[in-house]
């Protein structure tokens, strides 16, 4: 009688403790992957009616940069993309990028513009803050990738 509940006790232990460090593994998987808002923006000097306007803080970032005093957003995407892992994203008929989840809030960014990469960077993503892309200008007009956490 005793052997038994010592053996039942035995197995009940080993599943908790599986059930313990596999839930644990578990949490620690969803916890590294990081959401990821791509915005392709529109710098330009001329106002463009029914058009939507970046936020205003986006507004002031590109501002402090760049020439243009009107910041139109044409579209955005939400990518969520776990540790050590990759996804693209199309932004328009010519635009898209490529981000990779570095670890800790660290991600590779590649931006591509009719199929060729134009440039590669990689940066701390943090709250509240963005990595910016600049594309091609056109003189009245340039355009820029916009992340954020």
């Amino acid at each position: 009688m005793i052997l038994l509940r010592n053996r039942l006790f035995n197995r009940i232990a080993l599943l908790m403790g599986l059930l313990l460090f596999g839930g644990g593994g578990l949490a620690l998987v969803q916890a590294d992957s990081i959401t990821v808002n791509a915005r392709l923006v529109l710098g330009t000097g001329k106002e463009k009616q029914g058009s939507k306007k970046v936020s205003d803080s986006i507004r002031k970032r590109l501002a402090k940069v760049f020439k243009w005093m009107h910041y139109y957003q044409l579209t955005n995407k939400k990518l969520t993309i776990e540790d050590a892992k990759t996804k693209t994203s199309k932004l328009s008929k010519n635009a898209s990028i490529k981000v990779t989840n570095q670890k800790n809030g660290k991600i590779a960014v590649s931006l591509f513009s009719g199929g060729k990469m134009l440039l590669q960077k990689t940066q701390t993503l943090r709250e509240g803050h963005y990595m910016v892309l600049a594309g091609k200008s056109t003189g009245d007009s340039a355009w820029f990738i916009v992340l954020s956490k």
